[in-house]
């Protein structure tokens, strides 16, 4: 089976919201970040096809990273284009455009790298790349991670595959901030992870607090298997995983329901999601908001404090912002 890679260079505060983003693709397979110490110089050979990169993985800091796009079936240009630059639209930033070697130009931003690749396991190398992660008292490894953490750390086995939530972005990691900070003042009964990914907000849930139930609800179906496998591997019984948009809302949507939700998916809808957080969420619930830039923060919480939530702590890391909202009315 042939395989198909794209690529494009982003900066580092948007190297998860274009991974994500990639995962409604056609043909969509997996995605990876490379990091090159000279990545201008690299592109200047005017050559995609020897774009050589010599680290693997999301846990340096760089300015810029190579995402790499693996798909089933080669992708349509236009598509690519379309999709890409309306994301990019939205936060103010530069046109994509088809590389073209006859150009001759030599920069390396705004260019898209499209070329047919051999085939091998890339799910295998992609897991690989993820090392383990201490947040606060958790210790975060994939399955192919044999090292046991310490005895004071929770240990989560969390394998990425193909949805957000590995513990290494920064909206990830101020969730997990977040918990930790709920744990000690809160015990929640019911927990919502809306836009789960790959479950992980919800077994870090189930792990640092007792006797609650946690209930899993996201928009792509992948995500949802993932998240079944992550809970196996977690040794996590769960019944409540449910697709949105679908008929199995009702079992999710209750009224005056949740004790806490994480919702860590995009700025517009979250903004589109306040009210159905107000119907669903008991008085006195706590909310944890994530997966927007520092400079929307206040956008957030105005549209929030409409529905009866009251900023209770906000945390700002590498430009990414998450919010504790509790309802007051």
């Amino acid at each position: 089976m042939d395989l198909w890679s794209i690529r494009i260079i982003v900066e580092d505060k948007f190297k998860e919201l274009f991974s994500e983003y990639f995962e409604d693709f056609d043909g969509y397979l997996s995605s990876s970040l490379f990091q090159d110490n000279d990545l201008d110089s690299k592109y200047n050979k005017g050559k995609s096809n020897n774009l050589i990169t010599n680290k693997l993985g999301e846990f340096h800091q760089n300015k810029y990273w190579i995402l790499e796009i693996l798909l089933e079936k080669k992708p349509e240009k236009k598509i690519i284009n379309t999709n890409l630059n309306y994301l990019f639209k939205q936060f103010n930033q530069n046109k994509f455009y088809d590389y073209n070697e006859k150009n001759n130009d030599k920069g390396f931003l705004n260019k898209i790298y499209i070329s047919k690749i051999i085939n091998k396991d890339w799910l295998k190398e992609n897991r690989s790349s993820f090392p383990s992660i201490n947040i606060d008292n958790f210790y975060i490894y994939g399955s192919h991670i044999k090292k046991k953490c310490s005895e004071n750390k929770i240990p989560i086995k969390i394998d990425a595959s193909f949805a957000f939530g590995t513990g290494s972005h920064e909206t990830t990691k101020s969730c997990l901030n977040s918990l930790t900070y709920l744990s000690k003042i809160y015990n929640p009964k019911s927990v919502l992870d809306y836009g789960c990914g790959t479950g992980i907000l919800g077994i870090a849930s189930k792990k640092i607090l007792k006797n609650n139930k946690i209930t899993f609800v996201d928009i792509d179906i992948n995500a949802l298997k993932l998240t079944k496998i992550n809970l196996r591997l977690n040794n996590i019984i769960s019944r409540k995983i449910f697709l949105s948009k679908s008929n199995t809302m009702k079992n999710f949507n209750k009224k005056k329901y949740y004790d806490l939700i994480f919702a860590n998916i995009l700025f517009s809808p979250l903004i589109s999601l306040a009210p159905k957080l107000r119907y669903i969420s008991k008085p006195n619930c706590f909310i944890i908001l994530s997966g927007f830039l520092s400079n929307q923060i206040t956008n957030i919480v105005n549209k929030y404090k409409l529905f009866g939530f009251k900023l209770k702590k906000k945390i700002i890391i590498n430009g990414w912002g998450t919010i504790i909202m509790r309802r007051h009315f």
